[in-house]
């Protein structure tokens, strides 16, 4: 096993749509076949967040290191367990009598799902006829047959250059629709007391999910798979949280950050708190709740994780939804299945500075931005960077004539001040030498040195990171059609068209994860906002456990924390 392993917790229904873009678009970029990989030099160490294990066949299986959580009702055609280790066993019934069997008929796949269920039974057709021949490594069998098994499920969809290309945009209704994955038993954990999309009996509120991991039996049995999964880590280094703040999940995750705090006092944990763009926004009831789940959730991200990330496609989330993020070569829908998969695209690419085979750790990224107590970080996004099909990346920022390359994925953070201190990674860059470097520029030979000159340059007061990594963003089926006409199948910006029957297949990106003045904006504003609710008037919040002494205190906690991020002079 590796070291430097990373435990993942999806906290919520938002949070499990982004974590399933996140493992899908890992998964894109494995490498099956044994002679490509020996050709392609490794960049990413898979196993940090993945996990080599057997089934009880003795078949080799490798899953997400991941605890992941949602209401019931919220799987559909997803098992609870999984498929790898069934044992396919009928129940031993004790029962004489005669006995009436209610059996309810199982969930329909859509054509996504069942095109991976077929290329699953192809496999396993094949390991059958070839028991008593020459053992065939698994990976090669599994990269023909997917090809074939592709080939041989034309009909069920639009066929895109030999590949199946499917439209899932009316078709996804929960994350499991779209999971290409095979997760661990102990992976999936339902809160039993209530159900997905309930109006009845709704999951809305910070304290519910207070109540429901407080109950024995939900709390022993996270706390069991959290200890599972770290326990066969050779030297675990932190954990991922992504959790929804809005909602009922903010308090499950309050809960299980500070069973962390707790029990792994010396591992990093970066939290990742999402809303999505697309809330309902028009009831005075439904503001005040988003405010104050945010409220509640956000202070019990920031007290217990080492950095916590606030994230949505909205630029403000308080008293209204503000506009999305307007990225100049996406065309997306306010879906929860398009908008996860640009903020999981933003994940899967902020973070390799410490997934790569370099020996870099979360907590390099960690202590450094959580120093003088700023403990909130914000995260911007170019997806894709908007270079040209016959340009290279020294054009690129030279076009931008001052303005930034991305766009801030944390509402209410502009992210336009200089920041304290940022890591900035770009990947799926082309190394080819700039035609005729000049100026500052002029000694640049790689993508590596402009992009080291550039953040010199320009944001020469803050401690600055940058990371090169060749392999571009595989954003491949299930990952949806999101990109404009006029972006090529490699994520370059062409003059013209491509093909409706092309998909964009692979993505160049840059990310920046800081550490920025900005941020004080978004802990004011929400202050400011939670500070003006008379908390006498929410019931719900008081019947669910919530003080009102407790509740100023934590407002109070807002106010310590956006000090940390303004100039020492208005401090002082």
């Amino acid at each position: 096993m590796c070291s430097r392993e990373i435990v993942s917790l999806q906290i919520g229904h938002y949070s499990n749509f982004v974590g399933t873009h996140w493992w899908n678009i890992q998964e894109s970029s494995f490498l099956y076949s044994p002679s490509e990989a020996q050709i392609k030099d490794k960049e990413v160490n898979h196993d940090i967040l993945w996990r080599e294990g057997k089934t009880f066949k003795e078949e080799v299986t490798f899953t997400p290191r991941l605890i992941a959580v949602d209401l019931k009702g919220s799987l559909i055609t997803l098992k609870q367990e999984g498929i790898l280790y069934e044992t396919n066993q009928q129940d031993d019934i004790k029962w004489s009598g005669d006995i009436t069997l209610h059996k309810a008929s199982p969930a329909e796949k859509n054509d996504f799902l069942s095109n991976l269920d077929k290329e699953d039974q192809a496999i396993v057709e094949c390991r059958k006829r070839t028991d008593t021949a020459e053992v065939i490594d698994d990976v090669d069998v599994k990269d023909t047959l997917s090809r074939a098994g592709t080939e041989a499920n034309k009909s069920d969809s639009q066929l895109v250059f030999g590949k199946v290309d499917h439209d899932l945009d009316n078709v996804v209704k929960v994350w499991s629709d779209f999971l290409r994955v095979y997760l661990h038993p102990k992976t999936i954990q339902i809160i039993e007391q209530y159900y997905h999309l309930n109006s009845l009996h709704p999951f809305d509120i910070y304290g519910a999910g207070i109540k429901a991991i407080d109950d024995y039996e939900t709390k022993s049995e996270m706390e069991d798979r959290i200890h599972h999964f770290c326990e066969e880590c050779d030297s675990l280094q932190g954990f991922h949280v992504l959790v929804d703040t809005h909602d009922g999940f903010g308090g499950v995750g309050a809960q299980t950050l500070q069973h962390l705090a707790d029990e792994y006092t010396s591992k990093s944990v970066m939290t990742f708190g999402f809303t999505p763009a697309n809330l309902p926004d028009d009831t005075p009831v439904s503001r005040a709740n988003r405010i104050l789940n945010s409220a509640l959730s956000y202070q019990k991200c920031f007290t217990h994780s080492s950095l916590f990330f606030p994230l949505s496609l909205a630029n403000s989330l308080w008293k209204t939804l503000g506009n999305y993020a307007d990225f100049p070569q996406l065309d997306f829908k306010m879906i929860d299945y398009h908008t996860s998969a640009i903020l999981a695209a933003t994940l899967d690419t902020a973070s390799l500075p410490y997934r790569t085979v370099n020996p870099i750790h979360m907590c390099d990224i960690t202590d450094n931005f959580q120093s003088f107590g700023r403990k909130v970080g914000s995260m911007s996004s170019a997806l894709p960077i908007c270079m040209e099909a016959d340009s290279n990346f020294l054009d690129v920022l030279q076009d931008l004539q001052g303005s930034l390359p991305w766009l801030s994925l944390t509402p209410h953070c502009t992210n336009q001040s200089t920041p304290f201190m940022q890591s900035v990674v770009v990947r799926g860059i082309p190394e080819t030498t700039p035609r005729s470097p000049r100026g500052i520029y002029s000694s640049c030979r790689s993508v590596n040195d402009t992009l080291q000159v550039y953040l010199t340059e320009n944001f020469n007061s803050c401690l600055n990171a940058g990371t090169v990594i060749n392999t571009p963003c595989k954003v491949n089926t299930p990952f949806p059609h999101i990109f404009k006409k006029n972006v090529n199948k490699f994520g370059l910006v062409s003059t013209t068209e491509r093909s409706r029957f092309q998909g964009v297949e692979t993505v160049p990106m840059m990310t920046s994860m800081q550490s920025s003045p900005d941020t004080a904006v978004l802990l004011n504003t929400l202050y400011s906002d939670a500070k003006k609710l008379n908390i006498r008037k929410h019931t719900r919040f008081l019947e669910a456990g919530l003080e009102e002494d407790d509740y100023q205190e934590i407002l109070q906690d807002f106010v310590s924390l956006e000090k940390c991020y303004l100039p020492r002079s208005d401090m002082d």
